[in-house]
């Protein structure tokens, strides 16, 4: 079923008159039905985001960010104007139906009962549906089930030896790509668009 949306996604997405120069897609509608929610790792080439969009709102929370003209045209794409929280304020806030907090080295976001964790350094991973590798220093070692990994393009092969030897889902977050994981209270989906022309 995750397959079969994500070639719909890129079958959609190529249909459309491509004549901007940076990305393909001129819009990208999520299609949210009511109680859904759609994460979007934006990783741009020098800015790391999360867009959450529901029925009812949108939020970008910058996760990382020296300098990034890219993410007006991106939010464009998306046909979304967020409310814009900058983390390194203030880490514990809910928000509509978002919860960001801290828990030891992870940064947790709660949304439609499932927790995704963003991991920068050494932490042990626990109640995390999905988990974020932003950044590693060595070899990630998976000590729970979790539901699908997704991680940074620059993260070394070696050090991902045990994510790509498990059964679970993962999936590359690259500035080439829309990586979306779009979630209701049951079930979730995941789709990655190219954003750049090859």
């Amino acid at each position: 079923m995750k397959k079969i949306f994500v070639l719909i996604m890129i079958l959609v997405i190529t249909l459309f008159n491509i004549e901007t120069h940076a990305y393909i897609a001129k819009k990208i509608d999520l299609k949210l039905n009511d109680n859904e929610t759609s994460i979007v790792f934006l990783r741009l080439y020098h800015s790391n985001s999360l867009l959450i969009i529901s029925d009812t709102s949108s939020h970008l929370f910058i996760l990382d960010y020296r300098k990034d003209e890219g993410i007006k045209e991106v939010l464009n794409i998306f046909n979304t104007n967020p409310n814009i929280h900058f983390l390194q304020n203030k880490i514990d806030k809910k928000i509509d139906n978002i919860y960001t907090y801290k828990q030891k080295n992870l940064l947790k976001f709660r949304v439609n009962n499932y927790t995704l964790c963003i991991y920068k350094e050494v932490s042990d991973i626990k109640n995390c549906d999905f988990v974020y590798l932003m950044d590693l220093k060595e070899e990630f070692i998976m000590n729970e089930n979790v539901s699908a990994i997704f991680y940074d393009e620059k993260i070394k092969d070696n050090l991902l030896a045990q994510v790509r030897e498990s059964w679970i889902d993962n999936y590359i977050v690259s500035p080439k790509s829309f990586t979306i994981l779009k979630i209701n209270e049951e079930s979730y989906n995941i789709a990655i668009i190219p954003s750049t022309k090859p």
